[in-house]
């Protein structure tokens, strides 16, 4: 069974849980025993680091691989970052040992949870979004079907968690009315001068609501806020 047609199968309303299932269904389908999505780093995004939001990775495994620094790991985040082709990895040519007998710690890490490749599907979407489908086990390769298969699935598993994350996220928006409007406005292009004049607030005035805005967001600057507020529904 292909991933499109196991997550087409999902019954309404969805929910977190079914789309865990659904996941789960998929890396079993493709021969994989771990499933994660993440949210990629804006280009601006000086952390560079992916971060975790679904997946069944064991919490002492998720901690080990975070200590070890792979959720900024270079040539995965150039790799997620650089176009929506499904990057296919193995543990010999992701994390090769730098002597014989000195097993590289990551290699070391992944071998003893079962892990000896994987697939990251990124999604490139609007408002800056960026996310990857990751799936990960015994399994090194996949063929131009399965790529392309995933590819779908990793779009739909995207557009059905933020269905159910939606409603949630504007019950909990922590941005004031002045900063979701400031954020909107800047969505469109506007500048700080601009959106003082359209809201009559002054330009300091603006620039404090987005630089709120863009703390309350966790954002590197105020391109990055838009784009994480528009995926969350804030602006909505």
């Amino acid at each position: 069974m292909s991933a499109a047609t196991i997550l087409e199968a999902i019954p309404m309303p969805w929910d977190e849980g079914l789309l865990h299932e659904a996941l789960a269904a998929i890396a079993e389908a493709y021969g994989y025993s771990r499933y994660a999505i993440f949210t990629i780093p804006s280009p601006d995004d000086v952390r560079a680091e992916l971060k975790l939001i679904l997946g069944n990775w064991e919490p002492e495994f998720q901690k080990a691989y975070e200590k070890l620094g792979l959720l900024r790991y270079t040539p995965v985040i150039r790799a997620v970052k650089a176009g929506p082709t499904p990057f296919v990895w193995d543990i010999e040519s992701l994390h090769p040992s730098d002597a014989p007998d000195e097993p590289n710690p990551a290699a070391r890490l992944l071998e003893a949870h079962g892990i000896r490749g994987g697939v990251f599907v990124p999604v490139h979407g609007m408002a800056s979004f960026t996310g990857a489908l990751a799936l990960s086990g015994t399994r090194t390769e996949l063929s131009p079907n399965e790529t392309t298969e995933l590819q779908f699935a990793s779009f739909g598993a995207f557009g059905i968690l933020a269905a159910c994350r939606l409603e949630e996220n504007r019950r909990s928006n922590p941005l004031t009315p002045r900063e979701r409007d400031c954020l909107k406005l800047a969505m469109l292009g506007k500048t700080s001068s601009e959106i003082g004049i359209i809201l009559s607030l002054s330009e300091y005035t603006v620039s404090q609501y987005l630089a709120a805005a863009t703390k309350k967001m966790n954002a590197s600057n105020r391109t990055h806020a838009v784009a994480i507020a528009a995926q969350m529904g804030y602006l909505s």
